[in-house]
């Protein structure tokens, strides 16, 4: 019946109709396989940018906690077993470098083997006789003779978030006789402002995660300091980042917004910083370029079939007016 009804029709119509049908299918498997083939390469680039990006920020934090690092070492070289009995001599060791204290702004310290500090600086923040043996950097420090970073806590006598960076003080035998410690104060101005404070793009911003104690050092987003990761199986990619791996995925976050997230590592600490952003916005250059090439579809379907009755109609006049 159908065929009936095609047969029926006048030679103009068919012919616009078998053109137009041609035509419509190639145009539209085009504007589908267009839009199939470059999604995924396109945001796999954007993967690739934002992992990029991540891996610079993460050297350069890598860089500033190594010297960090190295700069505590050789100050801790300038204590001898005789300043260890004399708390001025070992003020002074502090007191007479202005560069080192500039790269602390929580302060420094030195404690003796027990752990108890025993010089301060500056001496507004009153660490003397405070036991710190209960941090794990003094411990590592004291016991193991390890210069090492800290777990992000809260401080004990600075009441803010802070980590510390602490390293042994050695006799000429190579027995400890104390450790020296650095502090950064996570809630003032401190070196990491200048790598998570800029947002990433409109809507994205930077972590600086301490994986072994599933805690957030630094972010964009101040008020996340501190803040303790899900429990593990609560977010595969976030264990995944937290177990080592180094890439870019895709994951909900606990307020029911899809990210994507990047995340390169810090060596020297362990931690790594993570760099994430809505897929809204993330991939809104794709989801423009889908829409316009639906969009330039339509029109040319418009446009073709218009142009194609239009074309026929000229060309047929004569075979009607005969």
């Amino acid at each position: 019946m159908n065929l009936g009804f095609f047969t029926r029709l006048t030679l103009k119509v068919r012919i616009t109709i078998f053109t137009l049908a041609i035509f419509l299918v190639s145009l539209w498997s085009l504007a589908y396989s267009a839009i199939r083939l470059f999604y995924p390469d396109m945001e796999r680039l954007l993967s690739e940018k934002q992992f990029s990006m991540v891996s610079f920020i993460a050297a350069e934090v890598n860089e500033q906690l190594k010297h960090r690092l190295d700069s505590i070492r050789e100050i801790g070289k300038e204590v001898t077993p005789e300043m260890v009995g004399d708390p001025k001599a070992l003020q002074a060791v502090l007191e007479r470098h202005p560069i080192f204290q500039s790269l602390f702004n929580g302060g420094t310290y030195i404690t003796g083997t027990d752990g108890t500090a025993i010089a301060s600086h500056p001496l507004s923040v009153a660490r003397i006789g405070i036991n710190y043996m209960d941090r794990d950097h003094i411990v590592a420090a004291l016991k193991e003779g390890k210069t090492t970073i800290g777990r992000p806590v809260t401080g004990r006598m600075l009441p803010a978030p802070v980590f510390s960076m602490a390293t042994p003080l050695l006799d000429p035998q190579g027995e400890v006789i104390g450790a020296l410690v650095g502090v950064i104060d996570l809630s003032a101005t401190n070196f990491l402002d200048k790598f998570v404070n800029n947002p990433y793009g409109t809507t994205g911003g930077y972590l600086l995660v301490a994986p072994q104690h599933r805690l957030i050092v630094a972010a964009t987003d101040k008020s996340r300091i501190m803040e303790t990761l899900p429990d593990p199986g609560v977010n595969p990619l976030t264990d995944r980042f937290v177990q080592g791996y180094e890439g870019s995925g895709i994951e909900t976050n606990a307020h029911g917004v899809e990210e994507l997230i990047s995340a390169r590592g810090v060596p020297v600490a362990g931690w790594y910083v993570a760099v994430s952003q809505p897929t809204a916005s993330a991939f809104a250059p794709i989801h423009t370029m889908r829409q316009r090439i639906l969009l330039s579809a339509i029109l040319v379907t418009f446009l073709v079939v218009g142009l194609t009755w239009w074309l026929l109609s000229r060309l047929l006049a004569p075979m009607r007016a005969a």
